[in-house]
């Protein structure tokens, strides 16, 4: 007797209602702030403006005149965060300032638990040259402790005009990968995006003859798998060959994605090697912003 498959219900979409834009007020982390503002618009959900204030070295130097410096901070600070929230961008937005010290990590993550954060959005320091290498220690830190989907923003990526018209959704077709689905679906669904599934092959079959007849049951698994789940979402699936981070890009830049969102397995857990992960390679060189979902 056939055994009955319980039916693929379309995926879960996540829920956008509260959206933390982390900032050290420099130019590179400021580029991602049009982002949290047009999520919140589009989404109708409130920004949190956060800054951490960490030890400084120069406090540590002069321990007796700490709390004065931390006072002069502290008050620049909340100034600068002011001048975000009445920024025209966010009119019509409900808003809030969070203002903390201490450690970078464990300061986030207590603002995240207390304001039921589903976002954070966070520009990256890398300059062209090494942008490629690094993402800066304050986005690293902020992955390693993030419980809920990031979106990174790079200092070369566009800001004037946000648009998601194509989104790539890479899958290794792991549940670890399934879980940038609920993103996808929401912000597909809100801004009535074309979603590109890419499943890479490796590298040693790119010469290989055979690679799109062996692909096929990978395609149709594919298909299987997310479109039931993408429904009603208009959507391609894709198969390449090549090393995993550089055909992502170049599958991204070859049909001008507007936003990579990948599902992560333990790329930013303590001890593992942050630098060499498929998920930090991605984040570090990409041409338009990607989401990291945990």
């Amino acid at each position: 007797m056939a055994t009955l498959r319980a039916p693929i219900v379309p995926s879960p979409v996540a829920s956008l209602k509260n959206i933390l834009f982390a900032t050290d007020f420099s130019e590179a982390s400021m580029k991602a702030f049009p982002y949290a503002a047009s999520l919140a618009k589009k989404f109708g959900a409130s920004v949190f403006a956060c800054h951490i204030i960490t030890p400084t070295s120069l406090a540590t130097a002069a321990p007796q005149s700490a709390p004065y410096f931390y006072e002069a901070e502290y008050e620049a600070a909340a100034k600068e965060l002011d001048n975000i929230l009445h920024s025209p961008q966010l009119e019509g937005i409900k808003t809030k300032a969070l203002l903390s010290s201490g450690i970078l990590g464990d300061a986030l993550q207590e603002e995240v638990n207390q304001n039921h954060i589903d976002l954070i959005v966070a520009g990256t320091h890398g300059r062209t040259g090494l942008r490629r290498l690094l993402l800066g220690s304050a986005v690293e830190g902020i992955c390693r402790v993030a419980t809920c989907p990031v979106l990174t923003v790079g200092p070369d990526q566009p800001s004037s005009r946000i648009k998601l018209d194509n989104i790539l959704m890479p899958t290794d077709l792991s549940e670890e990968s399934m879980r940038a689905l609920p993103f996808v679906v929401g912000l597909a669904g809100a801004h009535g995006s074309k979603v590109t599934v890419l499943h890479v092959l490796p590298e040693e079959t790119a010469g290989n003859p055979d690679t799109q007849k062996l692909s096929q049951p990978v395609y149709k698994n594919m298909v299987d798998i997310f479109e039931p789940r993408l429904a009603p979402l208009q959507a391609e699936f894709v198969i390449e060959s090549g090393e995993t981070v550089e055909t992502i890009l170049k599958v991204a830049h070859d049909r001008n994605a507007d936003m990579i969102v990948l599902g992560v397995r333990d790329a930013f857990l303590p001890g593992v090697h942050v630098r060499t992960s498929v998920a930090y390679r991605i984040m570090a060189a990409s041409h338009c912003p990607v989401v990291s979902c945990r």
